[in-house]
């Protein structure tokens, strides 16, 4: 689109004729144009920068500098381009010229599904690539199968972990299945690693963990005492209810049997070997949430 001089005195005249310009404003300009000739400017024609001064290259041939700012606003759709001086990127006004980048791990800032950041690359420290650890023990007590339901197993670690001094013992969750909930339905799947009390590494992660075959038995207790000994799980490897497993009776009588697993095992017999009477006494498996 082209524009001339004229449209641009006619909308100062426009602009101010309520209060300074007289009636005879527009033919006024109109003799200038006709005495001064008129001169074209297109769009791509740069505007002057009344800063400096200075307007850069242009098309050939003639040009009328024009400063916006006499306007009262730009041309809808231009921008201006510059250099962030923090950053040295590239930015364009009137436009999105960035975006956000979002949490990023090592900004020591926990966000999105960040559980920590601690900015550094120490896998040890209770938090790697920017997820905890989680702990896993094995309990120092046994028990019969009537423990009060998929609750009270859950309750059974947790005082085990308080009384032993754990943090976020309150979080903790027995590995067990029922006949309506597996393991895995019950538990977080953490990004994080399970290790045990002394430090020793179960598994790197959630599908680690139920990859079938783990990188230390779960044998350690919530004192760090090894326990080499049958588990009360109804749970395969997997995080699913054992087929053709019984829970006595969602773990709360004595009168049937339940699955179990060998916590001195790192194969699938960790969590599943064979059922055993529910009055018989075994320990649970408790993994920090």
């Amino acid at each position: 689109m082209i524009r001339t001089v004229r449209h641009y005195f006619l909308a100062l005249a426009t602009f101010a004729a309520a209060s300074v310009l007289p009636a005879c404003a527009v033919e006024f300009i109109d003799e200038i144009i006709d005495e001064r000739g008129v001169t074209y400017c297109s769009e791509t024609t740069q505007v002057l920068d009344t800063s400096t001064g200075s307007t850069g290259s242009s098309e050939t041939g003639s040009t009328t500098l024009v400063d916006t700012t006499l306007l009262g606003s730009s041309t809808a759709g231009e921008t201006s381009t510059g250099t962030d001086e923090s950053t040295g990127t590239s930015s364009s006004e009137g436009t999105s010229s960035s975006t956000d980048p979002g949490p990023f791990c090592g900004d020591g800032v926990v966000e999105g599904d960040e559980t920590c950041d601690d900015m550094n690359d120490v896998p040890d420290d209770g938090c790697n690539a920017c997820a905890r650890d989680s702990i896993v023990f094995i309990t120092s007590q046994v028990y019969q199968g009537n423990i009060n339901g998929l609750a009270g197993a859950d309750q059974r670690c947790r005082m085990l972990a308080a009384i032993a001094g754990l943090p976020r013992f309150e979080t903790y969750r027995a590995w067990l299945s029922s006949s309506t909930k597996s393991a895995a339905q019950r538990l977080l799947h953490s990004r994080g690693r399970y290790v045990l009390v002394n430090g020793l590494v179960v598994a790197q992660d959630w599908d680690a963990l139920v990859s079938g075959n783990l990188e230390h038995s779960l044998d350690v207790d919530e004192n760090s005492q090894t326990q080499d000994y049958r588990v009360w799980t109804s749970t395969l490897a997997s995080g699913d209810a054992a087929p053709g497993a019984n829970f006595c009776e969602d773990w709360t009588g004595i009168g049937a049997d339940g699955g179990t697993g060998l916590s001195g095992m790192t194969d699938a017999t960790w969590s599943f070997f064979e059922n055993a009477p529910c009055d018989a006494e075994a320990h649970l498996y408790c993994i920090e949430q």
